[in-house]
């Protein structure tokens, strides 16, 4: 109704005013459409790098796993390769006296001979990491040691191996085979 009449209020036409000035202009727009694709452009490069970042680490993972079951498959396969070593000298020996029995070699010669076997067998035992168990003498223990024979006795304790009949052996503290025993217990 005031426009009609031509007569405006210093409160109107500072709001007119005001309004003229906010209208956008095109340079401002542009500008602000460019800031916006660039940082679009930003964003989206750093979302590619992170992407083929990814996808390299992916990558690294699978190739370690393929790489360590490659490993462990060939630890299995050549792992006893050591031990193997350690023995083929012990059967040579072993064969050397079964040679000397076959051809009439007194028995105290073969008898060194088995000592001599035995002991390189023990020796490459202990190399592997595997010894065999002290029982005689020892309290039973029944991860150690299983009870065959019983012998009632009152000259040692009761529950004390008396003697070993068939050794045991401990590979890193697992045991491979219990030494089978005699065990003492009360009359």
């Amino acid at each position: 109704m005031n426009e009609k009449q031509g007569n405006h209020t210093p409160e109107e036409d500072q709001v007119s005013a005001t309004v003229e000035t906010a209208e956008p202009t095109d340079a401002p727009a542009e500008e602000v459409l460019d800031q916006r694709d660039q940082l679009i452009e930003i964003l989206t490069n750093e979302r590619d790098g992170l992407k083929d970042q990814m996808i390299r680490a992916m990558a690294e993972a699978q190739n370690i796993q393929r790489r360590m079951r490659t490993q462990i498959e060939e630890t299995r396969k050549f792992g006893p390769e050591g031990l193997l070593r350690e023995l083929i000298p012990v059967l040579d020996n072993l064969s050397r006296s079964l040679d000397a029995a076959e051809k009439g070699a007194n028995l105290d010669a073969l008898l060194e001979g088995v000592r001599a076997v035995e002991k390189q067998m023990l020796k490459a035992f202990e190399n592997a990491g595997a010894k065999r168990i002290e029982a005689e003498g020892q309290p039973f223990d029944p991860h150690l040691h299983e009870a065959v024979v019983t012998h009632p006795t009152d000259e040692v304790p009761e529950e004390t191996v008396l003697n070993e009949l068939e050794s045991g052996f401990v590979f890193h503290d697992r045991v491979l085979r219990p030494a089978k025993v005699r065990v003492s217990q009360k009359p």
